[in-house]
């Protein structure tokens, strides 16, 4: 299932268009108020720290607000510490009305410890936190609560320690919790960003040894039902249920059911077989002739429904025998595969794909992976001629939805 997750991973980070919409939208800001403290020196970025999901790189799809520090120079600090009553207030008050000259038909509002730009387009919004560095980086940030006081903050060391998990663990914590964090939003569970980025650091802090994408998502809930509130805990069951059942179904051969198990978990982000097709073009046995039932009706396999496969192997002079009682074939035998039973109840429409793999079908242009409706039989005949490790599948279809899912191997040996 790499595949399928590194394609998820592409389907949830911002689009190139979104990264730059944010850039413009925060760099502008940025300047802006740059522009006020620091009359004398060119806008370069310096001035600003991007903080939250966009600073840490944990950034997901849709678009959502930009967290950004705006450095105040150290002698403003005066100023507003000795106002008589919350200078923290009015320092957001004057950041505000700075932006207000520059964006005059967006709203901007005071929320707390911040400014926020409102931006019509709604793609992207701006929080501005304005701070004082200090000579230790960290930050005196403003908090208008109880007649406002200083707060001090490292967010520098929140972002190095995600980076550091990062590299020790080849790229894959940004990962896990960029898929968590739509998790989720799929479920709807009370669940702040910064707890999944912890729990996903804690969890790689185990010397956690990886086998596969879909092992690590498994465990890492495992882990997190230990971790999470009361409340939470139904949700996180469910997902290590669905992430168990989807591992089977893989380690099974059956990749569309594993598929549906994952889509349960996250949603529509998560790839079908027709979207990886393209990345698939890459792999050694690609074959542009590959179809997917998916392109063809949509998919709500039923885990009422069964269909289960077999196939009878003949050749002249040989007693015919069933494909389950054999381990491998060799070429030039007759084969017939066959619906050996369902529970689905009639009617429904059958449909057959057969997929080969291998060297000797590569070169002769014959990879294959059609899928075929079926004649009216219920049975399809193939017979065995390259060497490989190929499969076929049968699609049950009621009502234009695939309700159940056959899948047999068919392993060709010298």
């Amino acid at each position: 299932m790499e595949k399928y997750f590194n394609r998820f991973l592409v389907n949830i980070k911002l689009t190139q268009k979104q990264r730059d919409d944010a850039k413009t939208k925060f760099n502008g800001v940025c300047d802006k108020l740059h522009s006020h403290y620091y009359p004398d020196k060119k806008y370069d970025g310096s001035t600003k720290l991007l903080i939250g999901s966009y600073g840490k790189k944990t950034n997901i799809r849709p678009a959502r607000d930009i967290d950004v520090i705006f450095k105040i120079p150290s002698k403003y600090y005066d100023q507003y510490d000795k106002h008589e009553s919350n200078g923290q207030s009015n320092l957001l008050s004057k950041i505000k009305s700075i932006l207000e000259e520059k964006y005059s038909s967006s709203t901007i509002k005071v929320f707390g410890k911040v400014v926020v730009v409102e931006f019509s387009d709604t793609s992207h919004n701006v929080e501005v936190l304005p701070s004082f560095e200090q000579e230790d980086r960290k930050f005196k940030i403003p908090n208008t609560s109880n007649g406002g006081f200083w707060e001090i903050w490292d967010p520098r060391s929140e972002i190095d320690k995600i980076n550091n998990s990062d590299k020790d663990n080849d790229g894959r914590t940004r990962s896990l919790i960029r898929m968590i964090k739509k998790w989720s939003e799929k479920c709807s569970v009370d669940l702040k960003s910064y707890k999944i980025e912890e729990a996903v650091m804690d969890f790689f802090d185990e010397e956690y040894e990886f086998i596969s994408t879909s092992k690590m998502v498994y465990d890492f809930f495992v882990f997190l039902s230990d971790e999470v509130e009361e409340k939470n805990k139904s949700y996180v069951d469910t997902a290590i249920k669905r992430s168990k059942k989807a591992i089977a179904f893989e380690e099974a051969g059956k990749e569309l059911k594993s598929i549906q198990e994952w889509k349960k978990i996250f949603g529509n982000d998560f790839p079908g077989q027709s979207s990886v097709k393209e990345a698939s073009s890459l792999e050694k046995y690609y074959s542009e002739k590959e179809e997917y039932i998916e392109e063809i009706c949509e998919i709500e396999l039923n885990d009422e429904f069964y269909v289960n496969l077999n196939c009878r192997v003949s050749q002249d002079g040989w007693r015919p025998t069933l494909l389950k009682k054999m381990h491998f074939l060799q070429k030039r035998k007759k084969l017939e595969f066959f619906i050996e039973n369902t529970n689905v109840p009639e009617p429904f429409e059958v449909k057959w794909k057969v997929r080969n793999y291998g060297e000797e079908a590569k070169s002769r242009g014959d990879l294959r992976g059609q899928i075929w409706s079926d004649t009216g039989s219920r049975k399809r005949i193939e017979n065995t001629k390259y060497y490989g490790d190929h499969f076929v599948e049968c699609y049950l279809i009621k009502n234009s939805k695939c309700v159940a899912l056959g899948h047999i191997k068919v392993l060709i040996r010298n």
